[in-house]
């Protein structure tokens, strides 16, 4: 069946209830006459607040936390909603236009607020008859909703349920920037669409709200990606696997720059100076002129990612998900958590996430080890379960979601710090080897080591025969071997393996000079091969692993070296 042969089951519940309210207006007409005069007035007042009133009775607020949210739209605002809709359905997204918006008036706790909506930019497979349409709103007249003027209608199983909620809550008890998020019944012109999730948008309120000044968010616009999905006829699949455009949610450099309020930005010179800082500092990430660490607030982003770790919350890492707050004092971006589907699945976070800068991938580490400690998760679990158990009892209430997604959280996340806690107590994290030994009648001992970790790895020092250590010296480096090192000068500190971009084993070459070890230790007997303990640390942890150099193993090409 091609779109647009048959309505929606919506869309004839609202042709019908029309209707009825065409056959209510013909009644107050007829009783108008007969009334005449101020009784005309009165009785088509009473008859527009019918509408509300009826649905606060058919469908009253039983849950707490969970308020009745009713949507008022006229008939020919709803058709230009399924018109966005049958348009979505036939590309496979819908890439919005800012005349897409529809005026509508929202019912929430006693008062009347005007909002313009519509369909929220995206994939478009959440737009069946019987599934859950997702909206993006915005007041009108300067009004607020909830503290808002820019909120997002969605489906809650797209996030997880109270996963995400508790996520959010996370953040913000974090200090890291977050939309708001809650649940609400909708009532869209009468019919009960059940439980839906309102996630805040992006305008000064979210700033507000959390203790920051007004100022500039920046996103990496998805346009170009919901467009080339169009342009595969809706197959994402297809376009994802497409080996000419490498297209990829999480490749930054396939994306443009954009920021939210431009119209209100142009206005004000100061914004205006922000907004090119903010999208400057993108850009030149994505060209490689700037260090992660010298776009991002680093210590906010760690944390960030450690507890996008902690909560699998993967898909906030997303470029289609992530957003920035450009932050005038300190001159840096913070991240906005938002869509990040937590607990939705069990992936842990992709390393890609810290842009192979090693200052973004300690402040990472040590935000995980703090995270992953048992005594964290108690304290956060005596914090959210009162309020996470109302709002589990609230959404049962109102029999909606499967009751797998609201079984409680914690067990899970304690499994999930577990794998946290291994992932920073690799059994080896380097692989370590002795040269030749014939090189000591040169004066010198070779040792190789190469980072098997997706994290940048310190080597601390050299123990000898477990009676001497001996710290180590970038002079002692051969061929081009500084280039698998970080540009730390003050430490030795090998880059992350990282098997996305360079799936092979690359080593450092030592060449240390038998000088400095006698001069530790004279005793030394030259004449047997030496038993050498490669001492590490991941780069943010204090904790130190020893590794030991392999004896009988030829010498392997060094960058840059064949000798």
């Amino acid at each position: 069946m091609k779109i647009g042969q048959q309505q929606s089951p919506r869309a004839t519940a609202f042709l019908n209830q029309n209707l009825m309210w065409v056959g209510a207006f013909v009644l107050v007409f007829i009783v108008g006459l007969i009334a005449g005069g101020q009784g005309w007035q009165r009785a088509v007042q009473d008859l527009r607040s019918v509408p509300a009133q009826l649905m606060r009775s058919v469908f009253p607020s039983q849950a707490e936390g969970v308020p009745a949210m009713i949507v008022e739209m006229n008939f020919t605002n709803y058709t230009d909603i399924l018109s966005q809709r049958e348009q979505a359905l036939e590309a496979g997204v819908y890439i919005p236009s800012g005349g897409d918006f529809v005026t509508a008036t929202i019912q929430l706790n006693g008062s009347a607020t005007p909002v313009r909506m519509r369909l929220l930019e995206g994939l478009s497979d959440h737009l069946g008859d019987d599934e859950k349409w997702d909206f993006e709103v915005r007041t009108r007249q300067n009004r607020q909703l909830l503290d808002m003027q820019r909120f997002y209608l969605q489906d809650p199983a797209a996030n997880n349920w109270l996963s995400q909620w508790a996520f959010a809550r996370t953040l913000e008890r974090e200090g890291i920037l977050v939309a708001r998020y809650r649940f609400v019944h909708l009532i869209f012109n009468g019919d009960d669409w059940g439980i839906y999730a309102l996630q805040e948008g992006f305008a000064n309120e979210l700033l507000a709200a959390q203790g920051r000044t007004e100022g500039v968010i920046a996103r990496f616009d998805a346009d170009l990606l919901w467009e080339s999905i169009a342009h595969f006829g809706g197959d994402a699949h297809a376009a994802y696997a497409d080996p000419v455009s490498n297209l990829s949610a999480s490749d930054f450099q396939y994306f443009e720059v954009d920021t939210f309020r431009d119209a209100d930005i142009a206005r004000d010179p100061e914004l205006t100076a922000q907004k090119n800082t903010a999208i400057g500092l993108l850009r030149a990430l994505q060209t490689g002129q700037l260090k992660a660490s010298d776009a991002f607030d680093i210590e906010q982003y760690g944390r960030f990612l450690a507890l996008v770790d902690l909560w699998g919350a993967t898909e906030g890492t997303s470029l289609v998900n992530l957003h920035y707050y450009y932050n005038l004092v300190s001159g840096r971006l913070e991240p906005i958590g938002f869509n990040a589907n937590a607990l939705g699945s069990d992936a842990r976070l992709s390393l890609a996430a810290t842009y192979d800068d090693p200052i973004l991938q300690a402040a990472y580490v040590q935000e995980a080890q703090r995270v992953s400690q048992p005594e964290y998760l108690d304290q956060l679990q005596a914090e959210l379960e009162p309020e996470f158990r109302r709002l589990q009892g609230a959404i049962r209430l109102l029999q909606e979601a499967n009751p797998k997604s609201l079984e409680p959280l914690w067990d899970r996340l304690r499994h999930r710090q577990e794998q946290m806690r291994l992932s920073l107590s690799p059994v080896q994290p380097v692989f370590a080897y002795l040269g030749s030994p014939t090189l000591a009648m040169s004066g010198t001992m070779r040792i190789e080591v190469a980072n098997v970790l997706n994290l940048p790895v310190e080597i601390i020092g050299f123990d000898i025969h477990g009676a001497t250590f001996l710290e180590p010296n970038r002079e002692w480096l051969q061929g081009q071997s500084a280039e698998l090192l970080t540009d730390d000068t003050d430490k030795v500190v090998l880059r992350a393996f990282d098997a996305g971009r360079a799936p092979m084993i690359r080593h450092v070459r030592f060449d240390i000079p038998l000088v400095e070890i006698q001069r530790l230790d004279n005793e030394l007997d030259y004449m047997q091969e030496p038993d050498i303990q490669v001492i590490t640390r991941i780069l943010g942890l204090s904790t130190t692993h020893w590794t030991l150099a392999r004896h009988g193993y030829p010498d392997v090409f060094v960058v840059g070296t064949q000798d």
